[in-house]
């Protein structure tokens, strides 16, 4: 019951957390989110209730990592670009 509760309302909160910081990024974790279910759904599983149950995890865990990594993108990238691009003194 309240496990239950608990996993969606992180689910959810992830996902929220992605929306409201879209421009630090928050692509990056929908993305991360939707690969990570899509790996995990091909895996093991004896029935579909398992394989959706490891589709959740892999969502879980991409969703953060995609959230980083798409704000690395985001805030990082552009600095490095204009370092790159910099005359020469």
């Amino acid at each position: 019951g309240l496990r239950l509760l608990f996993g969606i309302a992180v689910f959810g909160g992830m996902i929220v957390l992605c929306i409201i910081g879209w421009s630090y990024g928050g692509a990056g974790g929908l993305i991360g989110g939707a690969l990570g279910f899509l790996v995990r759904l091909g895996g093991r599983g004896l029935d579909w209730g398992e394989r959706l149950g490891n589709g959740y995890i892999g969502a879980l865990m991409g969703l953060p990592v995609g959230f980083l990594v798409g704000g690395v993108y985001a805030l990082a990238w552009p600095a490095v670009q204009a370092a790159l691009n910099a005359p020469a003194r």
